[in-house]
């Protein structure tokens, strides 16, 4: 374990900070925090890569289809994994 003296990075989810690596601090020991602002690579704005991240969702979409010949499956859907009766267009 480190030291308990210095900065420490991690992440704060759901009201508790949870540190990227092993800290040294005793359980009820008071500590102080400083929040920053994430970071961002140089070469890449939030917007590319939310948009690589779509383009990549497309991709596994397209890569995992089949052609099932069913015309009607995405509006007859309960009927063929469920086996209800077929709704009327």
């Amino acid at each position: 374990m480190q030291s308990n003296k210095g900065s420490y990075k991690g992440i704060y989810r759901n009201g508790v900070v949870h540190p990227e690596e092993p800290v040294a601090v005793s359980d009820g020991q008071k500590v102080i925090f400083s929040l920053v602002e994430p970071e961002v690579p140089e070469n890449q704005s939030d917007t590319e890569e939310i948009a690589e991240g779509w383009l990549q969702l497309r991709q596994i979409i397209e890569d995992c289809q089949i052609e099932t010949g069913v015309s009607d499956l995405a509006h007859q859907h309960d009927h063929y994994l469920h086996g209800t009766p077929k709704q009327e267009s």
